[in-house]
């Protein structure tokens, strides 16, 4: 149990905390009050009173990963402290496996066709034309209706504005908030990377100073070979070649040695670990970048919410304030909670003496609400000779390469025509009469089924749902190893979102 007991009348709006533990045990024995909530530990009253309300400052320490939260009141009392996980880097990973799905779909209704450069066949004027096109969309063009509104984010911005407002409402549950304190910076990516850049210099680009991109890409990889880092760099490679419409960019070229820039050639896997990290070089900044989109709406909707009652600090402020109170940021320790109360306090007009202990930080977890998704998973068709794998799938789907378990990257017509290559054609009919197949099959999830970030009780003990096992028999929990049979276990709540985890 936490140092204070969050409190909501009768009426279910918050009042102030209390640190009257006794007096609250008293009311719950005596019938005068029910636990609502076990994390944070919150009770709401059964009878009618007339409560005493103060200020409450909710102060942010906004973050792409992690969000550190604070509740201050007018004295700089610590009233509540939490650390947010956010789901915001999955949003870049549906929007890709959403293009790849659309892209599918446009190849396998004829929509699309390559000749050098990806197009796409579209009716206009009624006549049907080819139009280059960096994403396959397969609907039909709306030429003036694409115009995005005033205020459009990407959907990660807009997720990571939505988490932060949500979060607010979240800890207005529980307590009388009245006021919100938030850190706004705006990060300028070359000042972090050279502080005493000034002026003119912002409008001189990456390739400044260097002959060529060769150069530049030996300088940024300090002359070694991205791949094995051990080499020092021969070849300069295209991640995405020019025939398929890469660019000539600092962004798409990475410095190889002769082994390696072979292996990209020949294995998918090396070509892929190739691109995750230059990804990494090039995204270097991507957190701060989100935020910068973010940061101004997340503002806006707060003063549309609260109006004259937000307000605001820079992180050189806040960084001043905490190395006052002796605190230090590290890689092991990043302080969210303490910058959070730091910009609470900011706020206030004097600054208090001590600073709390923070012997009681929440943890909140965001887990996804809705996944409506039918099919879990999709064994592929597979061909045998003589119980060996030669094929798997009719036809090669797309982006088919070569699997964990096997190492054949080939469909049935592209091994049927290289036995035709070897044995002739009458000798590989011979063999793919052979042949015995696997047929593909759907693994189905339950529309029904309890979504991770549920809370359910066993044995008199609490637990956030983190996934199930064998057909939802079993249940898996957040922190945990151990399975629970979910015949024993009790749901007490769904998924909310935001879910405090301890």
């Amino acid at each position: 149990m936490s140092e204070y007991i969050y409190v909501l009348g009768m009426d279910g709006r918050p009042q102030m905390p209390t640190r009257r533990k006794r007096h609250i045990d008293r009311l719950l024995s005596t019938g005068k009050a029910k636990v609502v909530e076990y994390v944070p530990f919150t009770v709401q009253l059964l009878y009618e009173n007339h409560p005493v309300l103060q200020p409450v400052i909710l102060a942010e320490d906004p973050g792409r990963t992690n969000i550190g939260v604070a509740a201050v009141s007018q004295k700089g009392e610590l009233l509540f402290s939490a650390v947010v996980e956010t789901r915001n880097k999955e949003i870049t990973k549906f929007m890709e496996k959403r293009r790849k799905a659309r892209q599918r779909l446009a190849k396998r209704c004829h929509t699309m066709i390559k000749a050098g450069q990806v197009m796409r066949k579209l009716p206009m004027f009624g006549e049907e034309k080819y139009i280059t096109c960096r994403y396959i969309r397969n609907t039909e063009s709306r030429f003036y209706n694409r115009r995005r509104k005033d205020g459009w984010l990407t959907p990660s911005a807009e997720q990571l504005v939505r988490t932060h407002i949500n979060l607010v409402h979240r800890i207005q549950g529980f307590l009388p908030v009245t006021d919100v304190a938030l850190e706004v910076n705006r990060f300028a990516f070359m000042q972090l990377e050279d502080p005493y850049i000034t002026g003119v210099d912002f409008q001189n680009g990456p390739l400044k100073g260097y002959d060529d991109r060769k150069a530049a890409v030996y300088d940024q990889q300090d002359g070694q070979c991205l791949l094995c880092n051990k080499k020092p760099i021969e070849h300069y490679h295209h991640i995405v070649p020019v025939a398929k419409r890469g660019s000539d960019t600092l962004a798409n070229i990475a410095g190889l040695c002769c082994r390696c820039h072979e292996k990209v050639h020949k294995d998918a896997g090396a070509a892929r670990r190739l691109q995750n990290k230059k990804q990494g070089l090039t995204k270097k900044y991507g957190a701060l970048s989100v935020l910068n989109q973010a940061i101004p709406f997340i503002c806006k909707r707060l003063e549309e919410e609260f109006g004259e009652h937000v307000h605001y600090c820079s992180g050189r402020d806040t960084s001043r304030l905490r190395q006052s109170f002796g605190f230090h940021k590290t890689k092991d320790e990043p302080l969210h909670e303490v910058d959070a109360w730091c910009i609470g306090v900011l706020s206030l007009r004097e600054i208090p003496e001590k600073c709390p202990d923070f012997t009681k930080v929440y943890q909140i977890k965001q887990f996804r609400r809705q996944n409506r998704r039918r099919i879990n998973h999709q064994t592929e068709r597979r061909y045998y000779l003589d119980g060996k794998l030669v094929a798997v799938n009719r036809k090669k789907r797309m982006g088919q390469t070569g699997r964990k378990d096997n190492q054949t990257k080939d469909s049935l017509a592209d091994w049927f025509t290289k036995m035709v290559h070897l044995y002739r054609e009458k000798e590989a009919e011979h063999l793919r009469s052979r042949l015995t197949v696997k047929k593909s099959q759907h693994s189905y999830n339950d529309l029904k089924r309890e979504m991770p970030g549920a809370e359910f009780i066993y044995e008199n003990q609490r637990y956030i749902l983190s996934g199930q096992l064998t057909n939802g028999k079993y249940y898996r929990a957040v922190g945990s190893t151990q399975n629970f049979p979910a015949a024993k276990c009790r749901i007490r709540r769904h998924n909310r979102g935001l879910v405090f985890v301890s």
